[in-house]
């Protein structure tokens, strides 16, 4: 996180990420998981909240 401010001294004083970052971050992730060599397994109870905590949140700064 320190070395992206480094690069990109407006994010200094943001706290939560932008739906852009989010979007980004997800298709990095689709992409990577794409070339995985197999496949994952089921996802965590806590690994489900985590995704529906960073939905809910990313639907709340999108309205705003």
């Amino acid at each position: 996180m320190a070395e992206h401010r480094e690069h990109a001294p407006w994010y200094a004083a943001k706290t939560n990420p932008s739906l852009s970052d989010l979007v980004a971050k997800l298709r990095r992730v689709i992409i990577a998981a794409r070339f995985m060599p197999t496949r994952p397994g089921r996802p965590t109870e806590q690994e489900i909240r985590a995704v529906r905590q960073a939905w809910a949140t990313a639907g709340t700064d999108a309205a705003a």
